[in-house]
């Protein structure tokens, strides 16, 4: 039990040195972003709370079809329970993230904004329940899409700002613009913008994070409810 506890925090830190030695020593991507490794390990940790809820839901009736054969209860407590737990066991990580990033720029004052990082927090996990839900459905039934979840998530990893500043595709509009409408960049810049710099997030922000964050819980709930009948002849 303490090894596990210990691991949720030892992990992001070392993806963190990994990442930091590979994107800001060997690729030397970190050029123009000031507190490169602050900057890196919110978008890590913070961006491993969004693939921890994209991997929840890969799997979850066929691991509880035991549970789901003996009683009768909504299925999708199954997703909201999972999620819960992450998000509690997330708050230990988020903290390091945060007290780090505020360590690596003592420079600077510390930032009143920092606490708006708690509404993003809440918003991401429940983002995240939102994916839940639909991964849920979609694997109890067609199992092969587990490897599709991890391709996805690796493929958002790369594309959403973990170690690079959106602002390098200044002249790519196109690039740039396909990267802002991404809202687990969003997130991360959510984030890093009331940590690194102080400044809140816009109405404009706040509106689209719960957008996506709401929109996606909806449609998951009614998704994954829709099947609801279905999922005690899961094998």
């Amino acid at each position: 039990m303490f090894l596990g506890q210990l691991w949720i925090l030892l992990n992001p830190v070392l993806q963190v040195a990994l990442f930091a030695f590979v994107f800001g020593v060997i690729l030397n991507v970190s050029r123009g972003i000031d507190n490169f490794i602050g900057f890196l390990i919110l978008g890590v940790i913070f961006f491993g709370f969004v693939s921890g809820g994209l991997s929840a839901g890969s799997g979850l009736i066929q691991s509880s079809r035991n549970l789901i054969n003996s009683f009768q209860f909504p299925k999708a407590s199954l997703a909201i329970s999972s999620t819960v737990k992450q998000a509690i066991d997330n708050v230990a990580p988020a903290v390091l993230a945060v007290v780090a990033c505020v360590l690596f720029q003592l420079d600077q004052p510390l930032h009143w904004t920092i606490v708006f990082v708690i509404p993003v927090y809440l918003l991401i996990h429940i983002f995240c329940l939102g994916a839940a839900l639909i991964g849920a459905r979609v694997t109890a039934f067609v199992p092969d899409t587990k490897a599709l979840i991890r391709v996805l998530t690796r493929v958002l990893f790369f594309l959403s700002g973990i170690f690079y500043s959106v602002e390098r595709f200044a002249t790519q509009p196109v690039i740039q613009e396909i990267m802002l409408a991404n809202p687990i960049y969003q997130f991360l810049r959510a984030v890093r913008n009331s940590v690194m710099l102080g400044t809140v997030p816009t109405w404009q922000e706040w509106l689209y994070l719960s957008t996506w964050s709401f929109g996606l819980l909806i449609f998951g709930l009614i998704f994954f409810w829709r099947a609801e009948a279905r999922y005690s002849s899961v094998k």
